[in-house]
C-alpha cells in the first residue's frame, strides 16, 4: 500500500459538491469559505461520536435558519463525510420520521 493510500481519510471530503449541494437547495451562507469550514466541523463532531442534535445545534448556533440547518448537515454528510451519513440517517429515521433537514425542499428528503 502506498503511503498516500494509508494515510487518506475514511472518506474524501468534497467541498465543491457540498456548496453545490447548499446553492441547489436555497441555503444563504456570506462567505463559501466559513460555510465549507462548518460542514467540515460538523463532519469531525459526527466521527468523534457527537451525537446529530450537537451538529444541528452547533449550525443553528452559527446563524442559519432552521430550514438550512438539516439541510447544511446532511449535505456535509452526504458529500464530505458520507462515511458518517448512517448516523445521521439513522437518527433522522428514529426522531424526524427520517427526515433529518425536516422543513427542507423534497430533494433532500
Amino acid at each position: 500500500m502506498a503511503a498516500g493510500t494509508a494515510l487518506a481519510s475514511p472518506a474524501a471530503a468534497d467541498p465543491i459538491d457540498y456548496v453545490m449541494m447548499l446553492d441547489d437547495e436555497g441555503v444563504y451562507y456570506a462567505s463559501m469559505t466559513d460555510v465549507i469550514d462548518l460542514g467540515k466541523f460538523t463532519c469531525r463532531l459526527l466521527r468523534s461520536g457527537a451525537p446529530v442534535p450537537v451538529a444541528l445545534g452547533t449550525v443553528s448556533d452559527a446563524g442559519y435558519a432552521p430550514f438550512e440547518v438539516g439541510i447544511i448537515v446532511y449535505a456535509a454528510g452526504s458529500t464530505m463525510c458520507p462515511d458518517v451519513l448512517p448516523t445521521i440517517e439513522s437518527w433522522a429515521a428514529r426522531n424526524q420520521g427520517g427526515d433529518v433537514t425536516s422543513n427542507a425542499p423534497v430533494s433532500l428528503r
